[in-house]
Parts: C-alpha cells; structure tokens; sequence
C-alpha cells in the first residue's frame, strides 16, 4: 500500500484525535457531567444493573418503574449482537463522549471520501457535521442514543452512494453495517427520519437510469441495498423484535379504550400510535429554523446566560436586585415549550451548503438539498401542519414518534456534504470552464450575501421578541411581590439585540468562507491550505457558541464510586423496612416524569416515554388524582411527602393489600372501559376482582371465599414465588402489572403450568385449587431470544463480510505490486 496516499488519512484520524481531546479535555482528566436523562437511565436501570452484577444474566422486567415493566427499551439490548465489538473501534477507542464525537467525524469523513471529495476538505467537512450545537446539547442533557444514531448516519449515506456507484458488494456491507450500527445505538426515530430522504435519493438514480439506459445496474445497487437493510434488521433483531412486540401495548401501540382519559372525542385519538397533540408537542417554528444559522435568533436556551448591562440587566439592577457578570434569563421566544439551547448547525455550513446548492453534482444536489429541505419541514410538526398532518395519517411507524423537532440533528452532516461535494465538483469544472466556475461562485455568493443581510435588516420587522406567557415566566424569577411589567419591555430590546449581534456573527463567518473559496478560485491558496481554512472555521465557529452551553464549569470531579443519588432521610426510613417487596409513591418530585425514586425502591412512578398503555391510562385517570384504593391494591406502603422542614419524610401507609391477596366476589365486565370505570365505583376493591369477560372461561364457576393466605416468599425481577393456603379454591390478585398474554409471564402452581389472567385493569391473577401451593411467576421473552438467535448470526455475517471484503482487496494490491516489480 501506498503510504502516500494513505498518509491524508492518517492525518484525518490525527486531527479527529486532537479535536476531541481539545473540545473534550475535562474527560480526560477525570470529570464528568451530571446529565438529567443519564439520571434519570441510571436510576430506571438500578434493580437490572443490580440483577446483572449478581447473576451475569440480564433482566427483561423490573419492578423498579410503574409497577413494572420489560426492560427492552431502558437499555440497549447488546446480547448477541456481534457489532459490539466493532464499536470500540469507530469510537477510536475513547471513552464518551469523546468516543462518540470521533465516530461522528469518523462516518462522516468515509462518507465525503466515497462520495469523491479530497481528504483535505473531508476533513473539514467531518469536523462541520461532528461539531454542531445541537449534539453538545444533546450530549449535556443525556441523549446519549440520540447523538450516536446521528453520528453512524453517514455510514449508511456511504454505502448508499457506494452501491450506486457500481460497488455492489462493499456498497451492501458497508450499508449493513452502518444500518447495523445505528439499531444497536438505540435510537430508531433519528434512523427513520433518515430513512424518509431515501426516496428522494432513488427517484434522482431512477431517473438517470432510465435516461443513461442503465436499469439493470440501478437494479443491482437496489438489491444490495435491500440485502443489506435485511441483514441490518437481522442484526438488530435483539432489540426490534422484541420491542415491536412490546411496543404495541404500549401508548405508542394504539388506545385499549374506546375513550381514552383526557379525549373529549374518541375519533381524535388515533388507532395506533401517540395522539397528535401530544406527539406534536415540541415542533419548530420559524424562529427556530432560523437559530440554525443565527444561534440567538430565537433567544438561545430557556435560561439562557445574559450579561448584566444589557436591557434587561439593567432594568433589574435598576429596580434594586444585585446580578452577578451573567445571569440566566428567560430570554427564548420560539416555539418549543422550554429548550437547552439552539441546534445551531453553523453559518459556515450553511454558506457551504448555499454554494453546493449552485455547484454540486445533480444527482447529490437533490438528494441532500431536498432532503435537508424535507427534514426542516419535518421538524416543524404542527407548525406546518397540513404538510405533517398528511406525513402523521399517511407513513407507517411516523405517529410511534414525538418530538419532531430533533428531526433537525441529521440535518447537519447532510448540509456539509453537500458543501463539501459543491466545493469538489466546482474545483473539477474550474479546471474544465472557468467561466462556469466564476459564475456558480458570483451565484452563491450574491444568494448568501442576500439571504445573509435580509436576516440582518428585514426578518426583524417580521419577528415578535415577545411571548403571551413572559410575565408569568418573569413572574417565577422573582416572586410575587414584585411588579415585573416594568422588565417585560426590556426584556424584548434584550432578545432583539441578541439577535442582531449573533446575526451579524453569522453573516461575518459567511463572508469568510466565501473569500476562501474566492481564494481557492483565484488559485492563491490550493485545496489542502482551503480545507485547513474552512477546518479552522468550522472550529472556531461551532467552538464560540458550544463553550455558551457547554461550560468547563458544568464538568465535575466524581469519586469513581460515587452513588448518583444520595438517600435522604425518608429513603432510609423507607429502607429500613424488613420486607423491601412494596411499593413507594414519591411526592416530592414529578412523579411520572422522574426515575430517582427506583434507585432506591420499587416505585409506583418513574420516566418512560414508552409506559405500557395501561399504567399510562392508570396515570391519567386515577394515579394523578392519587386514588386511594388505586394506590393500595398496587401495594403502595409508603408515601415520600415534602415535610415541614422542606425535606422529604416518609409516611407509612397501613391500608395496602399487599403483594397478593384473595378476593370473594368477581365482577364479570363487557369491555375496557367498564373495567376501568370499574375501579373507581366497585367498594370494597380489597374484596373484589374485576375481571374481564375475555377471561370468563378461565374462572367459570369458581365460587370464592376470600379466605385463606398467599405470601411472597421468594422476589427476582423477572422471578415471583408464592405460598398458598385455602380450604377452597380462590382466586388471588397479584399487584403485579399485566403484560400479556403469551408475552413473557408464565404461572406454574406446583411446577405444574397454570393460566394468568387479567383483573382490575392492570394486574395479574390467578384461579388456585384448594389445599397448599407453591406458586411461581417467571418472565420469559421468546421473542427476545429468538431475536439473540437472529442477531448472531446477521452481526457476525456483516463483520465477516467486511473483514473478508477489506482482506480481498489487500491481498489484491499486494499482488498487483509484486507483479509490477
């Protein structure tokens, strides 16, 4: 091999380790950052982690979350999926997040090198897709998953344009494995966005075929792309197959009843999937587009740091308070409920994206030029909502997902490619039509000077720099006692000339990148010293607004043992009861939307946004208006409240039916939702099961007494035993959460199999013979192993495939070279 042509690359993966260790250089010297969603994983994840350490198998259900719930998606699935091992690798063998900004620059450097640009300007490019805003919020906040499905995204771009390019075999593998990797990365919503930019790729190709009379090679690079998407799926069967399965009873599965609580209209709600509204809720606007090129366009983040001498800093100085250098501001007025931080793609990307929009090749220009157009669309949500309102009802798998405005992170990566192979492409056709050239730049340039200067001067006649809900936010800020109509004023000039100032920051990085590519058309500086140019740019752009939220100062040193959460008084309390199997109703957080409290103890609440569509409806209609026999027939024993002190103090609650109990009168019920309207009128709930008629074979003339006994003796996860005793048969009704049937929970009384079945809405129960029983719950997912099957040999196929491609081609090589000499 050529070490002159593999020098370039060496140098890129130098760079790559540079950039890193320089934007990351707190990791390295021990610190870490606490992150709300990392919090929020570690304590979901605590009774499973714990599971795993003791036995080194994993669990599919905890108990820790909503009563309980598989564990499918709480954490990556990784069992069986041989691409695990190639991860480390594209990380560069860092740590995170280190690791994952490296494969970032890493996928998106292989991509501008298979789409032909130099390794000069890859390099920038890669720092320009790697470097954008939004994936060092992402980072801070915790969505790890999220951040790395984007960073593998590029790797399935490449094998896209490699199949395309007559290499069907690499272009398939290469495919396979960047698909592969993006399902082991967890994060499906960022690869179904990507996926939706497909089309428009195969349109662009079909229409070349058909004029260039090469259908048989579109057929070709289609096929390898369609066996690489299967042997993808296969890979990651561990994860999707048991997460379809799981998905579907849950709220993103579609409505168990016929009016959902909180509908007024039952035809609102949607078959399957989440409601508009709520799937909507965090949808661009505008303002928020426009923070892609201006950072502060919208106000930057709900807290944003501003300095005391501005307007506002100096209307509250004035009215008396003491402000440090910067304070945080509610200075963001677009259209998200609360946000971070920008997702700031960059203004040297977007002048490179401008100039690749009138200089990239056709087939690439509508590929990533309408594509990003489709995602910004997209991110929109319900403020474009005819458009997205046609996606919501039309596109299968779309309603599953929230937040579409996270649709704007594989925005970044395409809009630099698309510069980046603008700038390639113009460099081929300056050598071959000067004029051509002059005027694809002159284009651009004009376009973006235009665009740049109407941001500046025009767009804030069109912008509002107030918002109908800024009293009541400044009201938080300072209490009642305080008139602060007199901020509200100041507070607009602020937001305007936080606009204006990174307005005009943006337009400056714009006209700079435009004089390097005047340069490099002048031939004053060559494509090495241009790309080291628009490298540094892009650092020194992303660098200024990153260190804005991202701080040294948010990296802390942690002991490496040190607990995430500390125990308060109540949790040791709570602890300290000899019989751990119960459940705690915590008070003193967001109970739903809050998973510290299963650190410690198996909680009645927890955050998921994928809770099983019966605990979501409990929630709604009864577990929010804290309904008491709701709370004491899920064996909630304690309650953390806020205590007069303002600490939180546990109080015991003597009234729950514990883990099991036996009921003497069954309640026969037609439908959903008379079992669920049931809970809130049948009295005594301790004495009665509401059973659904589905199940009315199952407890056909069992005539029960309620007398007798069943206690827990034995508790795993994803293992129950129970001792029984009765004179007659009974039925007994476990305060356990119902997943079924035949997925997963399986009965045996006296090893022999029994059936479960489902009462009161949301749990478990069981008709039991007369005499002394020893009953066991075990939770077995076939469809998870059948996925760990599936997954092993899919995974270890892409890695062989590769290994075999890559070790082909060198033999190759060295052949040809021995030839020659």
């Amino acid at each position: 091999m050529n070490f002159k042509n593999l020098l370039p690359h060496l140098v890129a993966l130098a760079v790559f380790f540079v950039t890193v260790f320089f934007n990351f250089a707190p990791q390295f010297s021990g610190k870490s950052l606490r992150m709300g969603d990392i919090d929020n994983y570690k304590g979901a994840t605590k009774e499973m982690r714990d599971y795993q350490a003791a036995t080194g198998e994993r669990t599919n259900w905890t108990g820790s979350m909503f009563g309980g719930m598989p564990t499918y998606q709480l954490s990556t699935i990784s069992e069986g999926n041989q691409l695990r091992v190639a991860q480390p690798v594209v990380q560069g063998f860092l740590p995170r997040p280190a690791g994952y900004f490296f494969a970032g620059m890493l996928c998106a450097y292989l991509l501008l090198i298979c789409l032909g640009v130099n390794p000069w300007l890859s390099i920038a490019g890669a720092l320009g897709a790697a470097l954008a805003t939004n994936g060092f919020i992402l980072f801070e906040t915790g969505h790890t998953s999220k951040i790395l499905t984007v960073f593998y995204l590029p790797l399935v771009a490449a094998g896209t344009v490699l199949a395309f390019r007559k290499k069907y075999i690499l272009g398939g593998l290469l495919f396979a494995f960047g698909m592969g990797l993006a399902i082991l990365a967890n994060h499906l919503q960022m690869l179904y966005y990507f996926g939706l930019t497909f089309p428009i790729l195969g349109i662009v190709y079909l229409v070349e075929a058909i004029r260039e009379k090469t259908l048989p090679h579109f057929g070709k690079a289609i096929g390898a792309l369609v066996v690489g998407l299967l042997i993808a799926l296969g890979a990651g069967s561990n994860n999707v197959i048991p997460t379809k399965e799981y998905l579907s009873s849950t709220s993103r599965g579609g409505q168990v009843l016929e009016t959902p609580v909180g509908v007024a209209d039952a035809e609102d709600a949607p078959e399957t999937g989440l409601e508009w509204e709520y799937a909507m809720q965090w949808s661009n606007g505008m303002k928020d587009l426009l923070a892609s090129y201006a950072p502060l366009a919208a106000g930057g983040g709900s807290g944003q740091s501003v300095e005391n001498n501005s307007d506002l800093g100096k209307s509250i100085r004035r009215a008396g308070f003491q402000l440090p250098a910067e304070f945080p501001a509610p200075t963001y007025h677009g259209a998200l409920p609360f946000t971070e931080g920008p997702s700031y793609l960059g203004a040297v990307v977007w002048a490179l994206f401008l100039f690749g929009l009138f200089s990239a090749r056709m087939s690439i220009r509508w590929w990533l030029g309408l594509g990003t157009l489709f995602v910004f669309a997209l991110s929109m949500g319900k403020n474009l909502e005819g458009f997205n309102r046609f996606l919501y009802n039309t596109l299968p798998l779309l309603e599953q997902f929230r937040a579409p405005s996270s649709a704007l992170s594989i925005s970044s990566f395409m809009m630099i490619a698309l510069g980046m192979v603008g700038v390639h492409d113009w460099l081929q056709t300056r050598e071959e039509d000067e004029g051509k050239a002059k005027t694809q730049l002159l284009r651009a340039g004009i376009t973006a000077a235009v665009l740049g200067l109407a941001v500046i001067f025009v767009f804030p006649g069109f912008i509002n720099f107030s918002l109908p809900t800024d009293a009541a936010q400044l009201q938080r800020y300072f209490g009642s006692q305080v008139d602060v109509n007199t901020f509200l004023g100041p507070l607009e000039d602020t937001r305007a000339a936080l606009y204006s100032a990174d307005a005009w920051r943006s337009f400056l990085y714009v006209g700079l990148s435009f004089g390097v590519l005047f340069l490099l058309y002048r031939k004053t500086i060559t494509p090495l010293i241009a790309g080291l140019a628009l490298a540094a740019l892009l650092a020194v752009d992303f660098g200024g607004i990153n260190g804005r939220y991202l701080k040294k100062e948010d990296w802390r040193r942690t002991p490496r043992n040190a607990q995430t959460f500390t125990p308060s008084t109540a949790d040791q309390q709570i602890l300290a009861d000899n019989d751990p199997n119960f459940r705690v109703f915590n008070l003193t957080v967001s109970p739903f939307r809050d998973a510290s409290t299963s650190y410690f103890h198996k909680s009645i609440g927890g955050y998921s946004p994928v809770k099983l569509r019966r605990v979501d409806d409990l929630i709604s209609g009864y577990l929010m208006q804290r309904d008491p026999d709701v709370l004491d027939m899920l064996n909630t024993k304690y309650f953390i409240l806020p205590g007069q002190d303002g600490q939180p103090a546990a109080q015991r609650n003597p009234n729950a039916y514990g883990n099991a109990w036996l009921v003497s009168n069954i309640q026969l019920v037609n439908s959903n939702d008379a079992e669920f309207a049931a809970l809130g009128s049948v009295d005594p709930l301790r004495q009665t099961a509401i059973v659904h008629e589905e199940f009315s074979d199952a407890v056909s003339g069992l005539q029960p007494t309620g007398q007798g006994s069943i206690t827990l003796t034995e508790y795993q996860p994803n293992a129950l035993t129970y001792s029984f005793q009765s004179n007659a048969e009974q039925l007994a009704v476990f305060s356990e959460i119902w997943y079924g049937p035949d997925l997963g929970w399986e009965v045996t009384i006296d090893d022999q199999p029994a059936e479960l079945i489902r009462a009161n809405y949301v749990l478990r129960a069981l008709r039991v013979p007369a005499g002394q029983h020893t009953i066991k719950m075990t939770f077995t997912s076939s469809s998870y192993q059948a996925g760990v099957s599936i997954s092993w040999v899919s995974s270890l196929l892409i890695l062989l495939g590769l290994v075999g491609y890559l070790g082909y081609q060198l033999w190759q090589s060295r052949k040809e070279g021995s030839t020659e000499q």
